[in-house]
């Protein structure tokens, strides 16, 4: 049986009608489960960047209870202080002696970048000549 062209129009019309209406509404699930994403994400980082921040007190608390438990003996906090501190200045300088070994002028230099320079150059000489 034949449709007459008002009916197929017509069919046509409801059918766009339908799809505009499912993507809408696909369109908002989506923008609910983004939102909802964005949301959690911003949590997770506020939490994890309070980690950093939590565990640097606690140490410096730490230390500040270090230092006083041993101004008891002392008598002052000073040489207390002191006795604390120096192993991190033993490590701070041994770290900042590994660095400045690391970053020496002959360490920066581009070795393989070299070596392969002298590899193509032989190269092109032996195929060249």
């Amino acid at each position: 049986m034949r449709q007459t062209p008002d009916g197929t129009l017509a069919l046509l019309i409801a059918a766009l009608r339908e799809g505009t209406a499912h993507i809408e509404a696909l369109l908002t699930l989506a923008r609910t489960e983004v939102d909802s994403n964005i949301r959690a994400l911003v949590s997770l980082i506020a939490i994890i960047g309070t980690i950093p921040v939590l565990l640097i007190v606690t140490f410096f608390l730490g230390l500040d209870a270090v230092v006083k438990l041993l101004a008891v003996p002392f008598g002052a906090e000073a040489p207390a202080a002191l006795i604390v501190a120096a192993p991190f200045l033993a490590v701070a300088l041994g770290l900042g002696w590994m660095g400045a070994r690391r970053m020496a002028l002959s360490n920066l230099e581009p070795w393989r970048t070299w070596r392969q320079v002298k590899r193509d150059i032989r190269e092109v000489t032996r195929t060249g000549a």
